[in-house]
Parts: structure tokens; C-alpha cells; sequence
């Protein structure tokens, strides 16, 4: 079968598609038909190195690309409740060698779930981690409750476009920041006060908020902390290795601070999926896919989502 693969770390230049075997499930794994498999930046993080230096993150040669929707086609034994034919949803560990962008993955049952039943393949393929991420930071860590004040910068990418409308829907009042190109669009998604991060510094402004999430990891806890409530919190979501550092510092910063600071992991379980399965369809919040592209196109999709200036998600369809 095709699958995305590369043998070094570096630009999207060392993605290539390359004939592999079709995997065969063992006990305990579900074979599933990937029917689009969604674009995340930690795809392109990995790929670059910027995590190497995690002694658990498997080094190349590996496959690329972690979230899929599809259809179960077969089992390895023992994975009660999956069938042939059920539709699901999920992650593979973005630590693990074998990469979404594939025809076919076998996977754990406890990193899938049965797909939002209000959501097409490339829809569900677009929602596990930007989903899980933005449902974890607001309702998890930041426990956001009607009439509180939530910043999220970053917001018309993959994890912001979705928190926004999840602290909406949680009614909270929503400041979102974008670029100017996406100021209508994160407007539309329920924002109450929209942020072009290019004219308008939010940590300068006299707004304080009981929640930040920096979905784009161009902050800090440290740059926040002056427009952030007395018992606060700063959640950055953001994989790469200067966000990890800066997030470490901002914890032994604020060690004596009443406002609390999130090192966060998400939680890629089959219970976050089922938790972010039942959001979307009470209609909380739904993914927005830009585009859908083939094998191909992916590493075209990776330099343009470096730059930053992305709206909602890719996703890949790995037949194309």
C-alpha cells in the first residue's frame, strides 16, 4: 500500500510516498480503512527534529500523520465492541514509528472511539487532538464557567477555531486573536471581541481575563500574567521545544503565584474521544476543514501551516 513516510528528520522535502506492507493486526488491535487522516503542527515538529531529543519519540525512518477516521475492517481478537463496518475515530501516538497517512492502520481500541455521529470522515478526521486539546484546556484545566472572561490566542487555527466555540458555548464572554486575514472568520465562529494580533497587543490592554489559552504558542505565562486574574489560569498548548521550555519556566516562575500555570499533555484516551464525540453532537462545537488533499499535497500543507496563518484544519485523504 502507498503511505507518507520519511527516512530523516528535516523539511517537508524529506516526506516521500512509498509502497509498504499492509499491516496485520495483533491481539488486541483493530484494523482500520483510514478514510481521511487530519493535518496537525506537531506532524511537521516531529518531521523537522524538533523533538528528538525526547529519548521515547521513535527516529526515522517513520510514517507521518496521527488523527484518522474510518471504518473498522478487521480485528486481531480480543477488542469486545469493534466490529467490521463500525465507524471510529482516533489517534495514533504521535511517539510511535507507523503514521496515519495511510490506507490502513491497526491501532489499540483504547485510542479510537465510535465516530460523532453528526460528522462526515474528513470532519472526524479533522477533531481528535485539536478537539481533545481545546475540550481538555477549557473544561479540565480551566474549568471555564458562564461569565468568565477567556482569551484565546491563536484563534482561527486548528485547537483555537475549536475553543472558541466551546468557550462560547460554555458562556464564557470569548476575546480571540487572528491574523487580519481571519478576523471575519473567527467572528463568525461567536467570538465577542476579535484581536488582530498584527495592530492589537492583548497583553497591553487593560482587559483581564480569568482564562488564556495560547493556542499558538507566542506567549508566555510571564508575558500574560499582567492581564490575567489574581487566581487565573495560562494554559499553552503549543508541542515544540521552545514552548516546552518556556512553559517549564513559567512553572518555577509562578511557583509562589496564586495563578495557576498548565504544563500540558493531552490525554489521547478512547474516553477523550467519547468525551469530544458527545460535545459535537450536542452541537458545541464543530471542526472546520479548509481543504482536503491527497498524499501528495501534504508537504505543500506543512510549509504553509508552519507560517502560522492557517484557518480551521487540512485534512488527508490517503486514497488520492
Amino acid at each position: 500500500m502507498r503511505a507518507l513516510r520519511y527516512a530523516r528528520y528535516g523539511p517537508p522535502d524529506v516526506l516521500e510516498i512509498v509502497e509498504v506492507d499492509e499491516p496485520v493486526p495483533r491481539a488486541g488491535e483493530v484494523k482500520v480503512r483510514v478514510q481521511a487522516a487530519g493535518l496537525n503542527p506537531v506532524d511537521g515538529k516531529i518531521r523537522a527534529g524538533h523533538l528528538r531529543w525526547l529519548p521515547f519519540v521513535a527516529r526515522p525512518p517513520r510514517g507521518c500523520g496521527h488523527d484518522f477516521a474510518g471504518e473498522v475492517v478487521g480485528t486481531g481478537g480480543d477488542v469486545a465492541g469493534y466490529f467490521p463496518g463500525l465507524r471510529v475515530y482516533g489517534s495514533l501516538s504521535p511517539l510511535a514509528r507507523d503514521g496515519a497517512f495511510a490506507p490502513f492502520v491497526c491501532v489499540a481500541p483504547e485510542r479510537i472511539a465510535p465516530s460523532p455521529t453528526t460528522l462526515d470522515f474528513a470532519h472526524a478526521a479533522a477533531l481528535p487532538v485539536s478537539g481533545g486539546t481545546a475540550m481538555q484546556a477549557l473544561v479540565d484545566h480551566m474549568r471555564v464557567a458562564a461569565g468568565q472572561r477567556v482569551l484565546v490566542n491563536g484563534a482561527s487555527g486548528g485547537v483555537g477555531h475549536l475553543a472558541v466555540q466551546l468557550a462560547r458555548n460554555l458562556g464564557a464572554h470569548v476575546t480571540a486573536t487572528c491574523g487580519p486575514d481571519n478576523v471575519e472568520f473567527v467572528r463568525s465562529l461567536g467570538a465577542d471581541t476579535v484581536l488582530d494580533h498584527t495592530r492589537d497587543d492583548f497583553t497591553a490592554g487593560d482587559t483581564r481575563y480569568d482564562a488564556i489559552l495560547d493556542a499558538a504558542g507566542r506567549s508566555s505565562w510571564r508575558r500574560c500574567r499582567n492581564v490575567l486574574e489574581p487566581r487565573g489560569v495560562y494554559v499553552n498548548t503549543s508541542p515544540d521545544a521552545r514552548a516546552i521550555a518556556a512553559t517549564l519556566a513559567d512553572l518555577v516562575a509562578a511557583r509562589f503565584a496564586r495563578q495557576r500555570v498548565v504544563a500540558f499533555v493531552l490525554d489521547s484516551r478512547a474516553e477523550t474521544w467519547r468525551r469530544l464525540a458527545r460535545l459535537v453532537d450536542e452541537g458545541a462545537m464543530a471542526p472546520h476543514v479548509r481543504e482536503t488533499i491527497g498524499l501528495p499535497g501534504v508537504a505543500d500543507a506543512q510549509r504553509r501551516m508552519e507560517t502560522g496563518h492557517g484557518r480551521g484544519k487540512v485534512v488527508v485523504d490517503p486514497s488520492r
